[in-house]
């Protein structure tokens, strides 16, 4: 019991960190292409499932890391895309 207490606190802080990693990455470095950063995000999913030695788990937290590397991907490229438009819009109402 106290094994799956340990290992699902550890893929939460993973999960967390994938997270915030990935929607850094993708915010400030938009050229970097984001099947770049999803497979990274799965290759540290992996490599953390055969670290903890968990076996056939090991890719259910490369596809949880995927799955949230995804989400921040997607929120940090909505943002960019919302402070495009609010830049051009600013430019057109001003001249």
């Amino acid at each position: 019991m106290e094994a799956f207490i340990l290992i699902g606190t550890f893929i939460f802080i993973m999960g967390s960190l994938v997270l915030l990693v990935s929607g850094i990455i993708s915010f400030f470095f938009p050229r970097v292409h984001f099947l770049y950063i999803l497979g990274i995000s799965a290759l540290a999913g992996i490599v953390f499932g055969f670290f903890l030695d968990l076996g056939g788990l090991a890719f259910f937290v490369a596809a949880f890391n995927v799955f949230l590397s995804a989400i921040a991907i997607g929120l940090a490229k909505y943002g960019l895309y919302l402070k495009s438009k609010t830049d051009f819009e600013a430019e057109r109402l001003y001249n």
